[in-house]
């Protein structure tokens, strides 16, 4: 009989399993979409749909007390941080790391990522980017008092602040499933690879 044999071990060990979907979870999240082969998906699909449920759980935690709360809701995004890869949110400096960081993304983001980093208060500002602050530009920062101070940036390095992937699955992918309780993910066959004759998939977000 196969008691406690769920999942399968990809030729690893139980560490470089956990790695290993820590880095398609992050992929996912990011990408909403990505190539695998099917039997990586069929074994992600139960990871990230656990995620997702745990991310629904966070808005509705209530304690008695707002502490209460608040420590609760820090313990659940601690077991979210568990499925991820580089959770946090990312500060970018400098041109060349920030054009690096662009030439990765999809053409739709990246060109709107674009328009927004050459003109910020003309365009629209991307969901996945947090805050964009100029080589050269005015500021207002609270200082230690408590009072505001304009602040002057003249020829310093650009600062691009993205979002991170925990907060992407709490802000907006996690809300587009409040009202269905499972079956975040659908997965296509796409035959087999050349080379080692693997079976391909694409795995997505169903929302």
């Amino acid at each position: 009989m196969r008691h406690l044999k769920i999942g399968r071990k990809f030729g690893r060990e139980s560490h470089q399993r956990k790695a290993l979907f820590r880095s398609l979870c992050t992929s996912l999240v990011k990408y909403e979409k990505i190539e695998t082969t099917l039997h990586k998906a069929k074994d992600l699909r139960r990871e990230i749909e656990k995620a997702i449920s745990l991310a629904k759980k966070f808005h509705n935690v209530k304690g008695e007390t707002e502490q209460q709360t608040r420590a609760l809701k820090a313990s659940k995004r601690t077991l979210l941080e568990g499925y991820f890869h580089g959770c946090g949110d990312r500060e970018i400096l400098g041109r060349d790391n920030i054009k690096k960081y662009l030439s990765n993304l999809s053409k739709e983001n990246r060109e709107a990522a674009e328009k927004y980093i050459a003109d910020p208060e003309k365009n629209p500002k991307p969901d996945f980017i947090v805050d964009y602050i100029p080589a050269t530009c005015s500021r207002t920062v609270k200082g230690k008092d408590g009072k505001e101070i304009k602040k002057e940036r003249k020829n310093a390095q650009r600062i691009l602040r993205v979002e991170g992937t925990v907060n992407k699955l709490l802000n907006r992918i996690a809300p587009r499933f409040d009202n269905i309780s499972g079956g975040y993910t659908r997965i296509y066959k796409l035959g087999n690879r050349r080379g080692d004759n693997a079976e391909m998939a694409i795995i997505e977000f169903t929302k």
